[in-house]
């Protein structure tokens, strides 16, 4: 079974990238290396959101009720018309941040170039993917949420060895000073880590 990110990236090819970049007004380049740090920003923040036992639960129950993988069928129709989040993705990406929303918009605009509203317009684009992927395996695996938790920390801590050096928990676990740069992230690996 290949990993989440990986099935994550694996539905966002090139023509994909090519419709985010039309619909943020963004260059493919930047569009690509935005989703290159956000894939694994987004499964690491889940990771961190199913630590404990409340959190686990609450993600198991959000994806058997919401997140069935019916979304990666209509991709293509996700990425058209204009930027603005929609309201139910700007409140998933919410509670999938936190409060690290504002940092981690900030960051990846930072190093892709883009503008805080795009990247976190691009964000939003992204979390229901990454959660249809995530519904997906969680009812193929018949998982519990216990599983589901292992399946994600287990993903973590590949993306943090890969990426080498954990900057990857460094960005979430942070208290918030804003030191944090995302081109190291970037230096260290994100495109090793989707095989780009």
């Amino acid at each position: 079974m290949p990993s989440l990110l990986e099935a994550v990236s694996e539905q966002i090819g090139s023509d994909q990238i090519n419709a985010i970049a039309n619909r943020l007004g963004a260059s493919p380049e930047q569009t690509e290396q935005a989703i290159q740090m956000a894939l694994p920003t987004l499964l690491a923040a889940l990771a961190k959101n199913a630590e404990n036992e409340d959190g686990a639960a609450q993600l198991h129950a959000a994806v058997s009720r919401d997140h069935d993988g019916s979304i990666l069928e209509r991709l293509g129709g996700m990425f058209e018309g204009s930027a603005n989040q929609s309201s139910s993705a700007g409140s998933l990406l919410a509670r999938i941040l936190g409060s690290r929303q504002s940092r981690v918009e900030q960051g990846i605009g930072k190093a892709a170039g883009l503008d805080v509203m795009k990247a976190g317009s691009l964000l939003a684009m992204l979390a229901p993917i990454v959660m249809g992927i995530i519904g997906r395996q969680t009812r193929g695996g018949k998982m519990d949420s216990g599983a589901l938790a292992g399946m994600l920390r287990k993903e973590r801590q590949t993306m943090e060895k890969q990426a080498t050096g954990g900057l990857l928990g460094g960005l979430l676990d942070q208290d918030g000073d804003g030191d944090f740069d995302f081109q190291d992230i970037l230096k260290m690996g994100f495109k090793k880590l989707m095989g780009r």
